[in-house]
């Protein structure tokens, strides 16, 4: 009986020993990868101005080089004096249904705002507001 014994104790070593020398392959096998996400970059004169989730809708302010998230209601008219061409640099800028757009600017040309909507299918081209010096990308990661 001592025989079976043995054989039974090194059956059940190599069974475990087989099971896990699986595990790291079904781990690799069922680990799902991230998904990619994209963002939306805003780049000035003194480098990036601001980075946001392209699936986050919302609307932010650049004012003078600096972002800030702002009501879904603002426009140039509701920020009064503050988007006076003479005293600050204004765009705003729309992120809604996967897509980044600026919606207003107080530059001279409107080019920005002309230049529509980027998504995450459609990102070759960036907005470019060149009297404020902005550069709106969409990045994937």
């Amino acid at each position: 009986m001592g025989g079976k014994k043995k054989d039974w104790i090194l059956f059940v070593f190599i069974f475990i020993a087989l099971i896990l020398s699986t595990v790291p392959a079904l781990l690799r096998y069922f680990k799902t990868e991230p998904e990619s996400r994209f963002w939306v970059i805003v780049e000035g004169g003194k480098g990036e101005i601001m980075r946001v989730p392209l699936d986050e809708d919302a609307r932010y302010v650049i004012k003078d080089g600096a972002a800030e998230k702002a009501d879904g209601s603002v426009t140039l008219d509701s920020l009064g004096e503050e988007a006076y061409p003479s005293k600050h640099d204004v765009n705003i800028l729309e992120i809604k249904d996967n897509a980044v757009s600026c919606i207003e600017s107080n530059c001279s040309n409107q080019v920005c705002v002309s230049m529509g909507q980027l998504t995450n299918a459609s990102y070759d081209i960036p907005i470019v507001c060149l009297p404020h010096g902005i550069v709106i990308v969409i990045e994937e990661s």
